[in-house]
């Protein structure tokens, strides 16, 4: 891909996903400067559905272009949906804009949550503070993740949402078309 100093507005000030965007914008595009904006986006709390949690990853990446001059916006978004075998399954969703307003959208894989967890889920609580009284963690939504728990730390969130953004850049970027025209 074209290596050229690139400016992303990340629609986040949570570190899990700064380093996420970090991770992927410099293997992708070179040296990149990243300016983390706090955006006010009318989303719920807690997303549900893939549809409502790609709004919510869109929203952020365009209030945070909107609010800068970078050359992208990039949102993270992480929700729940309801799986097989009566599960509750975590999902992260990215979206990422330019300046022509082209969008890409990309998702990380599923993991899912102890079947004890579904009744306060369903009944609206939040899965971070969820998990922080449950499991007496803090703030495990902001660094290591649902998923370094539920992974006995084999995976950390940041490793969820650098895929998902991945995906986003190469439905946005569409690379392929470079390296076969």
């Amino acid at each position: 891909m074209n290596r050229h100093r690139t400016t992303l507005a990340a629609g986040t000030t949570n570190p899990a996903k700064v380093t996420a965007i970090t991770r992927i914008a410099r293997n992708l595009r070179g040296w990149t400067q990243i300016i983390p904006v706090d955006v006010d986006i009318a989303i719920p709390a807690q997303p549900w559905g893939d549809d409502e949690t790609a709004h919510g990853a869109l929203a952020r990446a365009e209030a945070a272009l909107a609010q800068t001059d970078a050359d992208y916006g990039v949102g993270l978004e992480s929700g729940l949906v309801d799986g097989p075998g009566e599960r509750i399954y975590v999902i992260s969703w990215a979206a990422v804009v330019d300046q022509a307003g082209k969008r890409g959208f990309g998702s990380s894989e599923r993991f899912a949550l102890p079947t004890e967890l579904n009744a306060a889920l369903r009944s609206g609580a939040e899965l971070g503070p969820l998990l922080d009284a449950h499991f007496g963690t803090s703030k495990l939504g902001q660094h290591r993740g649902a998923v370094s728990l539920f992974s006995a730390g084999r995976r950390e969130r940041a490793d969820i949402l650098s895929l998902a953004l991945l995906h986003a850049f190469l439905a946005l970027l569409e690379p392929w078309r470079d390296t076969h025209s």
